[in-house]
């Protein structure tokens, strides 16, 4: 009873808290490169189609990566809620609004395409490589933040999201391929995959959650040096 009075009593500040310009304007951006071929008549083929929707889902993950980036970090640290539960909070929040932007990604590409290709759109598979993406935004934040004294992990993260796709094409194997067209041979392994990765990055940021054994002050060091750490278990 008093974990969901905690809970319901920071439901308001953390969702006043969260960067919703970077948060909403990503998967706008996504919702906007999922209407191209609706705005514009395009019949693509279902590997293009699918591709556009893999698009849209990275411009919402680049959205999620700046779930975590809290100004008032270091002296949000002092108080008696665990950074677990703060964290969680503002997660669930960005969750209900990557629901949503997915949900309309998905509904202007339903709208552009006819009943014959969105029937044949595995839609299912990938929402599963958008949630992985979003995961993969998700556990460098909390890298970031579990491992440093930044308190805006969002930038270097959105920076970083995009060079996963490229890496995965170039230099993971044909048959351990990520990015696979709807229809080819390898598609079940490559959602098995993706299933994997989404699993390893909600555990990398479940670790990261709770706060460092020894705390990374993160205030102005006189002199104008790095931060530096500072005693305490």
């Amino acid at each position: 009873m008093r974990r969901r009075t905690v809970v319901a009593a920071l439901m308001r500040p953390t969702a006043r808290s969260l960067p919703w310009r970077p948060l909403a304007g990503g998967w706008a951006l996504g919702v906007v490169v999922a209407a191209v071929p609706a705005l514009f008549a395009l019949e693509f083929p279902q590997a293009v189609l699918a591709n556009v929707v893999r698009a849209a889902a990275l411009c919402g993950a680049v959205g999620m990566a700046f779930a975590l980036d809290d100004p008032a970090r270091h002296t949000t640290g002092v108080v008696p809620v665990p950074r677990p539960l703060r964290q969680t909070l503002r997660v669930a929040v960005v969750g209900l609004v990557g629901t949503v932007g997915w949900a309309a990604v998905l509904g202007v590409v339903w709208a552009g395409a006819d009943a014959e290709r969105w029937a044949a759109l595995p839609a299912g598979a990938l929402t599963v490589e958008a949630a992985a993406l979003s995961g993969l935004a998700l556990a460098l934040a909390g890298t970031a933040v579990r491992f440093s004294a930044v308190r805006l992990p969002g930038p270097a993260v959105a920076a970083a999201l995009p060079v996963f796709p490229v890496a995965a094409v170039v230099f993971l194997p044909d048959e351990h391929a990520l990015f696979v067209p709807p229809g080819d041979p390898r598609w079940a392994d490559a959602h098995t995959l993706w299933a994997g990765i989404l699993a390893a990055t909600l555990v990398v940021w479940a670790a990261c959650g709770p706060e460092p054994r020894r705390r990374i002050s993160g205030g102005p060091q006189r002199g104008g040096g790095m931060p530096k750490r500072v005693g305490g278990r």
